[in-house]
């Protein structure tokens, strides 16, 4: 009888340590383990923290499809026993909720509850990856910060950040690609709208003296700084003071231009683009240019919505989401949402950010390794990073290349909005050896519809050149002003003859 009970007892005390392994619940990894399955307790746990945003309006369907590529991703690293068999991943989760207040509690909560982090992957928004970047530096908890979706400029300064890396591009990464569209189109001078945000305004600055002093097609730029304001978009906000604001400075900006880089959030460059619509410049007229804009989410029942969006070119990250793998790739995202019980976004295919989710998630796990080959701790957050800067590889979001910043050099497609759809009209390499070397591989012009559907690109200067002169129009301004003076000094001559005359 005695031997039975300590039978039972051995039973439930590893039960027990089955469930602390493998919690389920919405903070950490679910295996989902099938009662054949063994289960081999490796030598060290390895826990991630995933940062997403579930919580606003801005990326909170898709912030789900992300969470569950990092879990798909932790899945696949446990289940490849030739990768890190000494090793067991688990995470924790946190709603970033793209706020800094958020972004702060949750990376507080991972960090001093529980166990020990060793590294943070994920993160929404650049505001809470800057504050990720400073806690977790080397001088601070000195872990690896790997983010899918961030991509302030101020986050390639290694000397501040240099425990952090990421799969997303810089939106200076594209600035080169701009300047060679703005060359096939000859659009001579441009006007770039940025969310008065510290790091977008210091990004945008740097955007303009690019394109403005470089050797390839030098560019006029104009530049505005707008504020976005939540309450101002509904019925109440028409005319608040930011939307009268905004509209002030779309008009004085077309007083100059006929092209605007929209420089910010999904959402800031939805508010744009409605009181640009909504002041008729989405009338043939105008081209719109923002990056990454495919992370928004469209409700395709609101008819201005649509209409402010139409033509508008996007800058992203090279993704092929027809090829097989990752049409494979967004069944398997797809059946860990279900099987979480997580929002549906209702596509076919998995967005691109769940994609880098996934391979930000690998990135870490393959600088671990690495590390691990060489004898190095990792623990050491800072030399897992350099690490990073020498990894290449083909992952669920395309070529995968990462510099001595801890940037990724991605190649570049341009997409343009179509009734609601991102569709692919042209695409950029980039070169590892020479980031400004961007070749042009297709431009399919004739498939571009642009804003109010004129037939051809819009004009820099002006569909009848308003805003701009031309070398003949100057000469013909100087003959006319030469003809004027001449007539008046003509005149004056003629009246002191007759009052001479008149006076003898």
């Amino acid at each position: 009888m005695l031997l039975c009970q300590r039978f039972l007892l051995l039973l439930l005390t590893i039960g027990f340590l089955v469930q602390d392994i493998r919690p389920i619940d919405e903070g950490s990894y679910n295996s989902s383990l099938s009662s054949s399955d063994t289960i081999t307790i490796p030598q060290q746990k390895i826990n991630i923290a995933v940062l997403t945003d579930i919580s606003s309006n801005l990326y909170s369907t898709t912030g789900y499809e992300n969470l569950a590529a990092a879990r798909l991703a932790i899945q696949d690293i446990n289940a490849n026993k030739s990768f890190l068999p000494d090793y067991y991943f688990d995470m924790k989760f946190k709603d970033d909720g793209c706020d800094r207040k958020i972004g702060l509690k949750a990376l507080s909560n991972v960090y001093s509850k529980g166990e020990r982090i060793h590294a943070v992957i994920g993160i929404s928004c650049s505001v809470v990856c800057e504050l990720a970047g400073y806690l977790c530096s080397v001088d601070q908890w000195n872990i690896p910060v790997v983010s899918h979706s961030c991509s302030s400029d101020d986050l390639s300064k290694s000397d501040v950040f240099p425990t952090f890396s990421r799969l997303s591009l810089s939106v200076y990464k594209y600035v080169d690609a701009i300047i060679r569209v703005c060359q096939n189109f000859k659009w001579e001078k441009v006007g770039i709208m940025v969310n008065n945000i510290n790091w977008y305004v210091r990004t945008a600055n740097k955007m303009k003296d690019t394109m403005e002093d470089n050797d390839i097609y030098p560019i006029k730029v104009f530049l505005e700084k707008y504020y976005y304001d939540e309450d101002a978009t509904g019925e109440d906000g028409e005319e608040s003071d930011t939307n009268r604001l905004l509209k002030e400075q779309l008009n004085r900006m077309r007083k100059d231009v006929r092209v605007i880089i929209i420089v910010g959030y999904a959402h800031d460059i939805i508010f744009v683009l409605k009181a640009a619509n909504k002041l008729g410049m989405t009338n043939g007229h105008f081209a719109f240019l923002t990056q990454e804009f495919i992370q928004a989410e469209f409700n395709k029942k609101d008819i201005e919505l649509m209409q402010s969006i139409q033509g508008v070119l996007d800058f992203e990250p090279l993704l092929n989401k027809l090829d097989r793998g990752y049409i494979s790739f967004s069944e398997r995202v797809r059946e860990v949402v279900k099987r979480q019980g997580y929002p549906q976004t209702g596509k076919d295919v998995a967005n691109l950010v769940a994609a880098q989710m996934y391979d930000a998630v690998f990135l870490y796990a393959k600088a671990v390794e690495e590390a691990v080959s060489q004898g190095m701790s990792i623990d050491d957050g800072g030399g897992l990073v350099k690490l990073m800067s020498e990894m290449e590889w083909t992952g669920k979001s395309g070529e995968i290349r990462i510099d001595d910043v801890g940037d990724r050099l991605g190649n570049v497609q341009i997409m343009n909005i179509q009734s609601g759809e991102f569709r692919q009209v042209g695409t950029w390499w980039m070169s590892k050896k020479n980031q400004l070397q961007l070749a042009l591989d297709q431009y399919n012009e004739t498939q571009i519809i642009w804003p109010g559907n004129p037939g051809s690109p819009p004009v820099a200067c002006g569909r009848q050149y308003e805003l701009c002169q031309t070398y003949s129009d100057a000469i013909a301004k100087i003959t006319l002003m030469a003809l004027v003076c001449v007539a008046f000094l003509f005149g004056l001559l003629v009246r002191l003859y007759l009052y001479n005359r008149t006076n003898k």
